[in-house]
């Protein structure tokens, strides 16, 4: 269970990291010292788990205001 949630918390602050570099994801491994394959592994595991599908305005939207609310950034 614990290690379920600190999976779901890493997949948060890559979603954060992503949405605040507004989608590069080089810059989004950089300013989580990540490579960036790693980054990319993460935001597949978020569209799996959570059925976030970034390339859609809508929800990337939602995702970069639920982002800013919880402060992850």
């Amino acid at each position: 269970m614990r290690a379920d949630l600190a999976a779901g918390g890493e997949l948060v602050r890559t979603l954060g990291a992503y949405v605040d570099a507004s989608g590069d994801v080089r810059r989004a491994a950089e300013r989580l010292v990540l490579h960036p394959n790693t980054l990319r592994y993460r935001l597949r595991r978020a569209r799996e788990r959570y059925g976030v599908d970034l390339d859609d305005p809508d929800t990337r939207l939602l995702v970069t205001l639920a982002v800013r609310l919880t402060g992850d950034v």
